[in-house]
């Protein structure tokens, strides 16, 4: 006696409601922010790049002053790579908003991103190249270089999942 095994075939049908789509963006956003990490703390989290790629780095609040660009290689940490780069000493902040310091002793690039910067993630663009999305708990603002950035889901068949 032959048995006939049936495998439930995924809808590939978009759910009828966007409110599903909403909650799930909504959900996932809570999520990057939840797991964010202090850029002035050594990332406890590793990201490596898959293959040789740049990321870019504003050096101030909403890139207001501009970008830095860092090669990094396949297999080397990200997270590790962006910490190291904020945690260098700030040159030439004369005139450009510290949001930890005032009396400019010592200043570190990470204190020009905002009073609690913290890295979300990363979004690679179409060249594969990364941007970091940043989550500052204090404003209680996500922004990535000049604007903000928000939450893409996509539908895979069965359910909502991260762009």
């Amino acid at each position: 006696m032959m048995v006939k095994r049936e495998h439930p075939v995924p809808s590939l049908a978009l759910p009828a409601d966007h409110a599903t789509q909403k909650k799930s963006a909504q959900d996932y956003t809570a999520q990057r922010r939840a797991s964010a990490w202090p850029v002035n703390r050594w990332p406890l989290d590793r990201f490596f790049a898959p293959s040789r790629t740049r990321v870019h780095l504003p050096l101030s609040y909403l890139a207001r002053d501009g970008l830095a660009t860092k090669t990094v290689f396949p297999g080397e940490d990200v997270n590790h790579a962006v910490y190291r780069f904020y945690a260098e000493e700030a040159k030439g902040g004369k005139g450009r908003v510290n949001y930890v310091h005032a009396d400019s002793v010592d200043e570190r690039r990470h204190e020009y991103l905002g009073p609690d910067p913290r890295v979300a993630g990363y979004y690679t663009d179409p060249q594969g190249e990364l941007h970091v999305r940043w989550w500052d708990a204090f404003l209680g603002d996500q922004w990535m270089e000049e604007g903000k950035w928000t939450m893409e889901v996509a539908w895979d068949g069965n359910k909502w999942i991260e762009k």
